[in-house]
């Protein structure tokens, strides 16, 4: 096995919930005070003393306020904010009614007031100990919360998602602001209240809504081009935070809403199923393309020992940096779909609801959406050319130096290799560690010339091609 230099797009299977940041846009945490523009809807919050109604599931969002040392929380948070959490609570529940589902985000409450229960925890140090750098204040803030829990067991629901607010720094220094695993970060300053709702110069306020949605396990994606931008506006999880602070329209696609619904902060009563419990899984989809109704076919098959409720698909161009940079997900283009008799996947994706479809990379990720809210993924890399997607008798593979997709990778299209082919087109004899399949293709490798020998057939991408390390000598590339 050589050592990793460099990364590839792979063929994954991963759970996506694993504690990583969710890289998002970084946004600005001074502000002025805001005048009013205009007031929301705000159906069931509070007036004057009077506490808001709100719903309080059996397991709750834990709303953690993180107060470092020389920056106090302001004295009107709780109720200003309790307010605020339950118009997003709202939202919530009237975006996924649009797709048929009825439930609601759970939310502590404090009987003794009517208000959402806030979680005040002192931080060990000043505010300049928590820059918004998440590798320097994600782990540390997490780790005083969790010490904090010890002694203050009572005051957290026993659910894995937290919403941890600090104050505004007063030092004009920045703070996190971010997704990480199923915790979110954001700021707290006076203009964090439904009242600011429209506001033209800051999105602090959709900024907390979209980084909460990360922390109940949503990653970025974009609204259909065609049948969604028009009429419904833009995506939380794409822009969504500057559309909600500017009181513009924004949405929940059908996806977003389908991960929520099994969310286990927003089940009542609880479903016997341990939330997010692993399953052993697999994912075998391919995809044709119909030039005459200019749609993707998707099919193929899966595996679990868990009951699978949605199949998701997140069609993914990595643009505009976006292949290497942290937010190469926000033009994903999603889709929901039931399993069919037999674990079976079928769906159909018009070109109409993409953007970018000229001369692009994309990602293709098959999702398996479990009923205890777990979220299993599998990745096929593929292109347009021209204007047409590169799969099947058009796709290809790359095969790489390294494991974990490192060392020279060097792509072949569907046809046959003998190990003089091979090495004029840069792939050294007996040299591949790792191979990542592009969409409708599969791979069969030859440790002699001439496709003698042994060999091992691969329908997925391999990270490390164990047991025919540095072997392959000729190779195929068939189509599916």
């Amino acid at each position: 096995m050589k050592n990793t230099k460099q990364i590839c797009l792979a063929l994954l299977l991963t759970a996506s919930c694993g504690m990583l940041m969710s890289g998002c846009k970084k946004a600005p945490v001074a502000e002025p005070q805001t005048t009013t523009l205009a007031k929301p809807n705000t159906l069931a919050l509070g007036s004057g003393t009077t506490p808001p109604s709100f719903v309080t599931n059996t397991k709750n969002l834990n709303i953690v306020m993180f107060v470092p040392t020389d920056n106090p929380a302001l004295s009107d948070y709780k109720t200003r904010l309790t307010d605020l959490m339950v118009h997003f609570q709202n939202w919530f529940h009237t975006e996924m009614q649009r797709y048929g589902y009825d439930k609601y985000m759970g939310l502590p409450k404090i009987d003794s007031t009517g208000l959402v229960r806030f979680i005040e925890i002192p931080a060990a140090g000043p505010q300049a100990d928590y820059p918004y750098s998440s590798s320097v204040s994600a782990t540390k803030i997490l780790n005083e919360i969790a010490a904090y829990k010890v002694t203050h067991a009572s005051e957290f629901s026993n659910s894995s998602h937290t919403l941890i607010l600090l104050p505004n720094r007063t030092d004009g220094g920045d703070q996190p602001f971010y997704g990480y695993g199923r915790n979110c970060f954001a700021v707290d300053n006076a203009n964090m209240s439904v009242d600011k709702i429209p506001n033209a110069s800051s999105n602090l306020l959709g900024g907390m809504l979209h980084e909460l949605g990360h922390g109940l396990n949503l990653p970025h994606d974009h609204a259909k081009y065609a049948s969604e931008q028009p009429t419904l506006g833009t995506s939380l999880m794409g822009s969504g935070n500057v559309t909600f602070s500017k009181g513009q329209p924004t949405f929940l696609t059908e996806v977003d809403a389908a991960i929520l619904n099994r969310n286990e902060i927003f089940q009542n009563p609880l479903p016997t199923e341990t939330p997010y419990e692993s399953a052993t899984t697999t994912i075998n989809a391919n995809a044709s393309f119909n030039s005459t109704t200019q749609a993707f076919n998707l099919s193929g098959s899966f595996t679990s020992n868990k009951e699978v409720t949605d199949i998701l698909v997140y069609m993914d161009p990595n643009v505009n940096n976006e292949g290497t940079g942290t937010n190469k997900d926000y033009n994903a283009v999603t889709w929901r779909f039931a399993p069919g008799t037999g674990n079976t996947i079928a769906g159909s994706i018009p070109l109409s609801e993409l953007y970018y479809k000229t001369n692009e990379p994309y990602e293709l990720k098959a999702k398996l959406l479990l009923k205890n809210g777990n979220v299993i993924t599998q990745t096929y890399s593929f292109s347009f050319l021209n204007g047409v997607p590169q799969i099947g008798a058009n796709g290809s593979a790359k095969f790489c130096q390294n494991s974990n997709y490192g060392g020279y990778a060097i792509s072949l299209p569907v046809g046959q290799y003998t190990t003089a082919d091979l090495i004029s087109r840069g792939i050294s004899n007996n040299d591949v560690s790792s191979v990542n399949l592009g969409l409708g293709v599969k791979v069969i490798m030859y440790d002699g010339d001439n496709f003698t020998g042994s060999s091992i057939e691969l329908t997925s991408s391999s990270t490390y091609v164990s047991t025919f390390n540095d072997k392959a000598s000729s190779i195929k590339v068939i189509a599916l």
